[in-house]
């Protein structure tokens, strides 16, 4: 009886044992979510991520946490000049930073025609299309230029600007 007893109390260290070494193995992933917006009323910066694993964060005496591990995620910029007035034109440019097309979404407009010109950062005219004034999905494709700066510009039927976009060529 003693020998099944001891047994028994081997079992459940045995097995605690166990329990315990497999729990301090588990890695308890956790989501950061981070958003920001800066600038002035004219310029807007928007940066996040969709989800990273932390393995070790460290937090400084002022609440400033750094997370070291791996990352998904997916950044996107949009950098405008001039914001069209949401009335007369409501659209959405991304991804940007571009690598090989870039879009540009009219949600709604009352123009019947759209002028988009895009221009590199000396000036130089690299695309320059006249697009129908209706709810529409534009594509340019930006795999052939070179990495670098360039400006989306927005006009109406008179050449007027009426929104002006800064693009990175990635």
């Amino acid at each position: 009886m003693e020998t099944n007893f001891r047994k028994q109390i081997l079992g459940i260290i045995i097995g605690i044992s166990l329990v315990m070494n497999l729990k301090s193995q588990t890695i308890s992933p956790q989501s950061i979510n981070s958003a920001g917006i800066a600038g002035q009323p004219s310029n807007v910066s928007l940066s996040f991520t969709v989800g990273e694993l932390v393995v070790l964060s460290e937090t400084d005496s002022g609440g400033n946490t750094l997370g070291n591990g791996f990352t998904s995620s997916a950044a996107s910029v949009v950098t405008a000049i001039l914001e069209p007035d949401a009335s007369l034109l409501n659209v959405k440019v991304y991804p940007n930073p571009t690598s090989d097309m870039l879009y540009v979404d009219i949600v709604t407009t009352k123009l019947e025609w759209v002028y988009a010109e895009i221009t590199d950062e000396l000036g130089k005219l690299v695309v320059s299309e006249k697009y129908a004034g209706i709810t529409n999905h534009i594509g340019v494709n930006s795999s052939k230029w070179k990495a670098g700066l360039y400006f989306l510009n927005l006009k109406d039927s008179a050449h007027n600007t009426i929104g002006n976009y800064k693009i990175v060529k990635q």
